[in-house]
């Protein structure tokens, strides 16, 4: 499967693809590539300079160079066309060359700086990759406190606006009037399911909901216009929230198809699947 957007964000690659493997690719100790891994290593290594035959035939030839991720050490792995009437690209996994990733782990390859690079991880690590948002409780706090209260604004670069906060970091301002302004259309419910029961919250003596940006605000700078808008805030109950970012895919797929049904004006711009992989939530074939 090629790197989507989020994929490309997270490692800084410029192209990149990824697949299980399989017990047979584990046992044999060899991976058979998919059309888009082998037109990325056959880019990047040349076609010419690709062994045809058996390893033994031109041992030399046969190994190639990728840097493994994350260590950033360069490896050697033996890649061939093992049958010259068959377009078959196959890569020699061995942990003796340092990469030999388990069967159900995901393996990926990425392009960064002109260099190739390797990797694996397992499936649930994979999918958990960035679901984090550390600014989600100064989000929340500034929900409920008085507008205005701890912002400094100022107005980065591309023209948007950021606020500075302690320890002179900058994160992308959430306007706290928009998320209430969302509350209020839908009652202080959760809009996966108005019958979520959650509980009063102490601030604002209203039914606790949390904030959440559809597509999530980190991606910002992948988009010109500004994502902190009434159309991409949603307002779930906690376990929603947390379950679209931690659940598991299948579960994480639900919740994203439930309010992508709800958000009828952004079906002309984006897909299901454009929305998902943003959570890496795109259900993985091998």
């Amino acid at each position: 499967m090629r790197f989507r957007s989020f994929h490309k964000d997270f490692f800084q690659a410029v192209e990149g693809a990824y697949s299980i493997v399989t017990e047979r690719e584990f046992f044999d100790s060899q991976i058979t590539l998919t059309d888009a891994e082998a037109e990325m290593v056959m880019d990047h290594f040349g076609l010419e300079n690709i062994q045809v035959g058996n390893v033994a035939a031109n041992r030399e030839k046969a190994s190639q160079t990728f840097t493994l991720y994350p260590d950033n050490i360069e490896i050697q792995l033996n890649l061939v066309f093992p049958k010259p009437e068959k377009p078959e690209l196959r890569l020699y996994i061995s942990s003796r060359a340092g990469f030999k990733p388990f069967a159900g782990n995901i393996w990926f390859l990425f392009k960064k700086n002109n260099v190739l690079n390797i990797g694996s991880l397992p499936i649930a690590e994979w999918n958990s990759l960035n679901q984090n948002d550390d600014q989600d409780d100064y989000y929340q706090r500034s929900i409920e406190s008085s507008i205005g209260e701890d912002n400094n604004y100022v107005i980065d670069p591309k023209g948007r606006i950021s606020t500075q906060i302690v320890g002179g970091r900058i994160i992308t301002v959430r306007d706290p009037r928009l998320a209430r302004m969302r509350f209020d259309i839908v009652g202080n419910r959760c809009e996966v399911d108005p019958s979520h029961q959650t509980f009063v919250a102490q601030r604002t003596q209203l039914p606790y909901v949390e904030a959440h940006h559809f597509i999530p605000i980190k991606f910002q700078h992948l988009f010109g216009d500004p994502l902190d808008n009434l159309v991409n805030i949603v307002a779930l109950c906690p376990n929603c929230h947390r379950g679209i970012h931690h659940a598991v895919v299948e579960h994480k797929y639900e919740l994203i198809e439930n309010i992508y049904a709800k958000r009828t004006q952004i079906h002309h711009h984006f897909s299901i699947d454009d929305i998902a992989q943003f959570y890496n939530a795109i259900t993985i074939s091998d």
